[in-house]
């Protein structure tokens, strides 16, 4: 089993995501206050290992959220979206999902992707 967590940052912490995005976390904030912001969330492990508070899995399952605001120059949460898929799918994970979702505050985006893949080691 490996540390999902770090094995995600790794991966997104890629040339291609961060020349676009301000923000890259591993965790919700109370608020989001710098756009675009990129949050990835381990969605479906089971922590064999709970005393360490950290995620060790050999299926990966992950949540990936993408907020921006809808004004000139901010790429879209699609665009974001595309770069992401593409880091993904280089490291051998599907989409299960990917949808736009309604944000309450006007002038931001959402859109949330879903990504899965079964760990060989």
């Amino acid at each position: 089993m490996i540390n999902v967590k770090e094995l995600i940052c790794t991966i997104l912490n890629d040339s291609r995501l961060t020349s676009i995005v301000e923000d890259i976390l591993d965790a919700y904030p109370n608020s989001i206050e710098v756009f675009p912001t990129v949050i990835f969330l381990d969605s479906n492990q089971s922590d064999t290992e709970f005393a360490d508070n950290k995620a060790w899995a050999d299926v990966c399952e992950v949540t990936v959220h993408i907020f921006t605001k809808a004004i000139e120059n901010y790429p879209t949460t699609s665009q974001i979206g595309m770069v992401v898929d593409e880091i993904m799918k280089e490291n051998y994970f599907t989409t299960t999902s990917n949808m736009e979702v309604a944000d309450p505050i006007d002038d931001v985006r959402h859109r949330v992707i879903n990504f899965r893949k079964i760990l060989l080691f």
